[in-house]
C-alpha cells in the first residue's frame, strides 16, 4: 500500500463527488495491488457489507488503531500530551469505515501539511548550474547520477530527509536514480512533474520553451501536470523507449517511440531529432552552435524532422543534409544563418 494514502480523494470517489482529474487520479492509485485490496475492504464497510474475517489487512479494531496512531503522531509532534480515549466503540460498519477515513484523512492530511512545511522551512537546498557550453555532472546525495545539459539548472536538498527524493529542474537533464521503493525520486519542472522509484529517463522543461518531453531509456515513470492548485494532475505512465511531448501552452501531448540511444545523446555532444518541429530544430541548433537562425518562410516551422547527428558535426554539415530533406537554402554570415524557402517532406 502506498505511504501516501489519498484519504479525501478515497472519500469524494466513494461519494461520486470526484471531477475527472480527480478520478483519473484515483484510478492510477487503484493500479496498485495493495492499494486496491485496501479500498475492496473500504468500499466493503461503506456498503455496509462485513469485511472478510480471516483478511487481517484492514478491519475495523486495525482501522481505529490506525486513526488513533494518526492522532497520537499528531500530539506528540505538537509536544502535547495524549488524552486517553476509550477503549471500546460500539459504532455501525458504515459509520466506522466513513470515520476511519474521513478522519483519518483530514487528520493526515493536516500533520502531512504541517511537516511539509516545517521540512521545507528547515532543510538546506544546493543548486547547481550548466553554462553554454558545459554538461554538468552531479550526484545527488542518494547516490543519483545526474547530467545537465547547456543552460540548465537543479536545486535539491542537502539531505533527502521524509518519505520523498524531490529535486526541481529547469531546462534538460538526464537522470540515473538510485532505487528506492519506500522513497519515490520526483523532478518538478515546469508544469510537469516525473515520478520514478529507480530508473534512467530525460526530462527536458525550458524556461519559455512551448514544449516538454520526458523519455524512458529503463524502468518507468509517471508524468504528471502541474496545476495551479492542488496536487498534480496525473497524465500517463512510461515504459522503456517511449517519449511523451507536451504543449504546455496548448495543453497537448503525444506519445513517440523512441531509440534508447538516443535518449540522453547530448551527453555525448550527439544532436538527435525525433519528430520535431523545425521551430524546435532551429531552438536546439542556436543553442549548440551558438548562432541566430531566421527562417524566412515560416511554413517551414511546423515541418517534422527525424535526424541524428554525431558529435563533431559542424553547423555547415547539419543544414547541408536537412536542406537536401526539406528543400531549402541557406546562408551563414559569422552567426547569422538565414534560411529560405523550404517544404515538409
Amino acid at each position: 500500500m502506498s505511504d501516501h494514502t489519498p484519504w479525501p480523494l478515497i472519500a469524494k470517489y466513494l461519494a461520486g463527488e470526484c471531477s475527472p482529474e480527480e478520478k483519473l487520479a484515483m484510478e492510477w492509485w487503484l493500479e496498485e495491488y495493495d492499494n486496491l485490496l485496501l479500498f475492496r475492504q473500504i468500499e466493503a464497510a461503506w456498503k455496509q457489507e462485513k469485511a472478510p474475517e480471516n483478511n487481517s489487512a484492514f478491519n475495523m479494531e486495525s482501522g481505529l488503531a490506525l486513526l488513533h496512531a494518526k492522532m497520537e503522531e499528531q500530539e506528540d509532534a505538537a509536544g502535547e500530551e495524549a488524552p486517553a480515549r476509550p477503549r471500546f466503540f460500539k459504532i455501525s460498519p458504515w459509520m466506522a469505515a466513513a470515520g476511519i477515513l474521513l478522519a483519518t484523512g483530514l487528520g493526515y492530511l493536516l500533520v502531512s501539511r504541517q511537516q511539509d512545511t516545517q521540512h521545507t522551512a528547515r532543510t538546506a537546498m544546493e543548486t547547481r548550474t550548466s553554462g553554454a557550453k558545459d554538461i554538468v555532472s552531479v550526484e545527488l546525495p542518494d547516490g543519483t547520477q545526474v547530467w545537465l545539459n547547456k543552460n540548465s539548472k537543479i536545486e535539491y536538498p542537502k539531505t533527502f530527509d521524509g518519505d520523498e527524493r524531490q529535486v526541481f529542474l529547469e531546462g534538460e537533464a538526464f537522470f540515473e536514480v538510485v532505487p528506492n521503493p519506500d522513497k519515490p525520486f520526483i523532478v518538478k519542472s515546469d508544469k510537469v512533474s516525473t515520478r520514478v522509484l529507480g530508473t534512467s529517463f530525460d526530462v527536458r522543461a525550458y524556461k519559455g520553451d512551448e514544449t516538454a518531453s520526458v523519455s524512458v531509456a529503463t524502468g518507468k515513470v509517471e508524468v504528471s501536470k502541474e496545476i495551479e492548485e492542488g496536487e498534480p494532475v496525473r497524465i500517463t505512465q512510461l515504459t522503456p523507449q517511449q517519449e511523451l511531448v507536451i504543449n504546455t501552452k496548448k495543453d497537448e501531448t503525444y506519445i513517440d517511440i523512441v531509440s534508447i540511444f538516443d535518449i540522453g545523446a547530448w551527453r555525448k555532444d550527439q544532436l538527435v531529432f525525433r519528430n520535431n518541429t523545425y521551430s524546435e530544430v532551429i531552438a536546439r541548433l542556436e543553442e549548440h552552435y551558438g548562432v541566430t537562425i531566421t527562417l524566412t518562410d515560416k511554413n517551414l516551422k511546423d515541418c517534422r524532422v527525424m535526424a541524428n547527428f554525431n558529435q563533431g558535426a559542424t553547423l555547415k554539415d547539419v543544414l547541408k543534409l536537412l536542406s537536401i530533406s526539406n528543400s531549402f537554402r541557406y546562408k551563414v554570415e559569422g552567426t547569422q544563418v538565414t534560411v529560405q524557402g523550404g517544404a515538409c517532406r
